[in-house]
């Protein structure tokens, strides 16, 4: 087998632990998180859970990071777009159906949660904050190149605000109505004179 094969295999296999960990944590909160449920979950031996990840806390931040990855792909859009149509459309994603479920919601939940419970997570998921909201500022200004960086980085975090409220009720049963009037006021603070 060729190397970039091999690659491709071993990836395509601790995509599938962290999908495992994921719906774990959902499911089962942070007590659900061993090596052996992980790679029942995953369908791999346990063996090759430990090969990737040491313990528990190693597999927490894994999720951790990923997480932050997914958050940055939310408002990483066709950049062929106007710098507005672009903005707009990043606003957007983070309200499509995908995120709106109570599984996604409850392990995003479960991992900000983990924040406060070890160092290493918070460094994590303060640095997928930063890189969230510094990709969204870049947005920001690339619409509205007459603001200042410094304002389009407040903007930026007074949208984040506005988002993960949307996903915090979104669990309570959260009318699409609502989702639409939260996505035009972070479109409103994105634009503001």
């Amino acid at each position: 087998m060729a190397s970039g094969s091999g690659s491709n295999a071993a990836g395509d296999r601790q995509e599938q632990i962290l999908d495992a960990v994921l719906h774990l944590l959902a499911d089962q909160g942070v007590a659900g998180i061993s090596h052996r449920s992980v790679a029942r979950e995953a369908g791999v031996a346990h063996g090759l859970v430990g090969y990737y990840y040491d313990d528990k806390v190693g597999l927490i931040a894994a999720a951790l990071r990923r997480i932050g990855e997914e958050d940055v792909e939310l408002i990483e859009v066709d950049p062929t777009l106007e710098p507005m149509d672009r903005l707009r459309l990043a606003l957007r994603k983070v309200a499509d159906p995908e995120f709106l479920t109570t599984d996604y919601l409850s392990r995003r939940l479960q991992l900000w949660s983990l924040a406060n419970a070890d160092t290493q997570f918070d460094r994590i998921n303060a640095e997928a904050h930063r890189r969230y909201r510094q990709a969204l500022a870049a947005l920001i200004r690339a619409a509205r190149p007459d603001l200042s960086a410094t304002e389009c980085r407040r903007r930026a975090a007074d949208i984040n605000v506005v988002q993960n409220g949307l996903w915090v009720t979104a669990l309570l049963g959260l009318d699409r109505p609502s989702v639409e009037r939260a996505i035009e006021r972070c479109e409103e603070i994105a634009l503001a004179d």
